[in-house]
């Protein structure tokens, strides 16, 4: 929803639409936007024949599509829309009682910023060097504990991140060097994932698996969970 200016040499297409509701003391619905667009397009009109920027009377104009949609409508209510220019209705409506509403609260806001700030000194502690004076229950330790929570917080933001880049393991490298390794003497599985990753231990896994179903090593486990011990039967990988 772009901002509309409302300056004293210039007024943006909502603006001038309100002041044209309110100069003909009208609500904001559709019948009476349907009555107030012979005046926006004579206001329009004369922004033309000023020759304004051209992208002032754009702005202008894509209020006036809209206008024109609605009183469209007005004057034929079993007109069909489209999905966007019914929604397009809808969000000039409330553009214009948003804009309504700013207004009014503008004078309020005028209003309060206009008397200017009250300062108030001590201009006895003028000479008196800066001093820092804790709360009688703030002592040292909470002070030290304070500092912490906050240097722990602002080294959140300030400590590098630091990327871990996970290795590719190749699955024809991991056969050949786990068949390198293993003899005709029973090598237990575990042996041999000993110190690896997870991600390199499911790789030496599907490994052993590819030797089994090659009939290049056989695997044999004594009962559920016990260790897998893996012998080499000969050939080649």
């Amino acid at each position: 929803m772009p901002y509309e200016l409302s300056l004293e040499h210039y007024q943006g297409p909502i603006a001038k639409l309100l002041e044209l509701i309110e100069e003909k003391k009208l609500s904001i619905t559709l019948v009476d936007l349907a009555e107030v667009t012979g005046s926006f397009f004579e206001y329009l009109r004369k922004l033309e024949a000023e020759h304004k920027d051209h992208s002032l009377v754009a702005d202008f104009l894509v209020i006036a599509s809209k206008l024109l949609l609605i009183k469209s409508k007005v004057l034929l209510p079993t007109l069909p829309l489209t999905d966007e220019e019914e929604s397009d209705i809808k969000n000039l409506e409330m553009r214009l009682r948003l804009y309504q509403e700013l207004k009014k609260a503008q004078v309020h806001v005028k209003d309060g910023w206009r008397p200017a700030p009250i300062l108030m000194t001590r201009e006895f502690m003028m000479a008196k060097a800066p001093a820092f004076y804790p709360p009688p229950n703030v002592g040292p330790k909470e002070l030290k504990s304070g500092l912490q929570n906050l240097i722990g917080e602002i080294e959140k933001f300030l400590k590098p991140v630091v990327r871990v880049k996970s290795e590719i393991v190749n699955l024809r490298a991991k056969i050949e060097e786990i068949f390198s390794r293993l003899t005709s003497v029973p090598t237990k599985f575990g042996n041999l994932r000993s110190g690896k990753a997870k991600g390199e231990i499911v790789v030496l896994f599907l490994a052993i698996l590819h030797l089994i179903r090659e009939q290049l090593v056989s695997a044999d486990q004594a009962g559920q969970f016990e260790e897998i011990t893996i012998v080499k039967n000969g050939g080649t990988a």
